[in-house]
């Protein structure tokens, strides 16, 4: 036995706050919460009564008269539930269905996660220093029998017996599935060395690093990848991810993330930190020393290699191997919706997630390009926000917009097999840096030793001479800062960024013109002008 009677007593569930994380995603309840939340994104509910027993503030979020009925919630609305040192005050004849109507709430394939004083641990019902209102003693045994009198479907898919320092519990996560009673918990463990790489970024930081991934894998790592959404959608079909540990925004406090991530540190033979990799160490972030720092010198000490930073911290040989890989289904979809199309087709990514990342000339290339060119057609890439961009195409059958209509993955795939791609330094890019196809890039607050280096067959437009808060009096090639909004990146007229005003049309057309009449050289088509 590992309990102690002067052992410090309540807030049960923080012990094992950093186990749960992976589970506890999206909405869900903390019954019996007491007077504290484990995360303040649960939802509490909780009787009181300990309130008036023990003069403890308790104020959940929720007040039920008991946590059998959870009447309150709709069926199938919770992601997960979380009970703590509650079950073993029910009547053991009764936790079958108390069991049942938590599962009722949580979500097909949502989770429940039970914490229990385990009987081999802590003093058993009647013995001496144990909680006089324990209603029968936890085994691994007992529980799996009541949630199989449950009459519920579910996998158990991790547990874990806690008796180190001054736990003493039984830890028991339940996925709600649609048949059966499975334990997937017991799956064969990784024979080989482990490691966990933390990621977390949107789509371009996701796919440099896959290039790291390929690395360690090359190396015999069984690997995890610690990242979180919308990042997270670009690598879900990566080989070289073994095990994902997937996180939402915020759900552990930017405050806590150090004490999390030390937390799993000990469970890996290497751990591979890549978050501010690039964002924070290269790319300065507002209210940072680095952001006010004279431009010339931010870009003398900035002016670094993404990618090459990123396999030195993971001490792999620098081998850019930056790849989306599409599932079967996407392949085929990919392929059918590029045989609709003419003989040379360009996709143009004509927006990325900030606000630097468009280019005011793409009406004037398109057009001009289309008049050039009779067999060639474009595909207009991009979020939502990239529809505006759009309009004017309406009627032009040799421009098809997609940009709010396919998913990351859709254009990822899709541009797997373009002859040309044109774009900001976004996703859609980073994840063709490696194809063989040529592909220009309009570079703003990155230089192309930051960033295109060494991607293959690449066109770089950069503007030269352009003066805003973070280029100084033209100080810079690059302001290598993170923009949220326009306080530190100069709006033009035409309401983009200054950097992007500066790159003209003319070289534009000038450069996309060479690597079209260098792509259909190679493959053996037309390069003449129409008159």
């Amino acid at each position: 036995m590992v309990w102690k009677i002067d052992d410090p007593q309540g807030n049960e569930s923080g012990k094992i706050k950093w186990e749960m994380v992976k589970w506890t995603r999206g909405k869900g309840l903390d019954i019996g919460c007491g007077p504290r939340k484990t995360y303040p994104h649960f939802i509490g509910i909780d009787n009181r009564v300990d309130a008036g027993l023990y003069n403890i503030p308790i104020t959940p979020d929720v007040t039920v008269a008991n946590a059998d009925d959870l009447s309150l919630f709709a069926s199938g609305s919770m992601d997960f539930c979380l009970s703590s040192h509650l079950l073993e005050h029910f009547e053991y004849e009764h936790v079958p269905a108390v069991l049942k109507e938590w599962m009722r709430v949580i979500k097909h394939r949502g989770f429940l996660l039970v914490y229990l004083p385990d009987e081999d641990e802590y003093p058993k019902v009647g013995e001496p220093g144990g909680n006089p209102d324990h209603k029968w003693n936890v085994s691994y045994e007992r529980l799996i029998e009541a949630m199989r009198a449950s009459g519920t479907s579910w996998d158990l898919v991790d547990f874990q017996k806690r008796n180190q320092a001054t736990e003493y519990s039984l830890y028991f996560v339940f996925q709600k599935v649609g048949s059966g009673q499975h334990f997937s918990w017991r799956k064969e463990k990784p024979k080989a060395k482990t490691c966990a790489v933390v990621r977390y970024g949107a789509f371009g930081d996701l796919l440099q690093a896959s290039s790291v991934l390929a690395g360690l894998k090359r190396q015999g790592y069984h690997i995890t990848l610690f990242t979180s959404p919308p990042g997270d959608d670009v690598v879900k079909n990566d080989p070289n991810i073994d095990e994902f540990y997937i996180q939402d925004k915020d759900q552990v406090p930017n405050h806590l993330l150090g004490e999390f991530w030390e937390y799993h540190r000990k469970k890996y033979d290497k751990w591979v930190q890549l978050s501010e990799s690039v964002e924070g160490s290269f790319l300065a972030l507002p209210g940072r020393a680095l952001h006010e720092w004279p431009p010339g010198l931010r870009h003398s000490m900035l002016n670094h290699n993404y990618l090459q930073i990123q396999h030195e911290i993971a001490q792999v040989p620098h081998l850019p191997q930056v790849r989306f890989y599409p599932t079967e289904d996407e392949k085929q979809w990919a392929r059918r919706e590029r045989n609709k199309l003419g003989t040379f087709v360009i996709a143009w990514c004509v927006n990325g997630s900030s606000i630097h990342k468009t280019w005011g000339g793409l009406d004037n290339i398109i057009a001009t390009v289309l008049l050039e060119f009779p067999d060639i057609e474009f595909v207009l890439l991009g979020g939502d926000a990239g529809r505006i961009l759009e309009q004017g195409w309406e009627n032009e059958k040799r421009v098809h917009r997609r940009c709010g209509k396919w998913s990351i993955r859709e254009s990822l795939s899709f541009v797997q097999d373009v002859d040309l791609l044109i774009g900001p330094e976004t996703g859609v890019l980073n994840a063709a840096a490696n194809l063989p196809y040529p592909k220009v890039v309009f570079l703003s607050h990155s230089t192309d030793e930051n960033l295109t280096r060494d991607w293959v067959n690449t066109h770089v437009l950069e503007s030269k001479s352009t003066v805003c808060p973070g280029r100084g009096n033209n100080e810079a090639p690059a302001c290598h800062q993170l923009h949220y909004g326009w306080q530190h990146c100069r709006q033009t007229t035409e309401g983009i960024a200054q950097c992007q005003a500066d790159i003209s049309v003319e070289w534009a057309h000038r450069v996309i013109w060479h690597a079209i009449v260098s792509e259909r050289e190679r493959k053996g088509l037309s390069v003449t002008k129409v008159a």
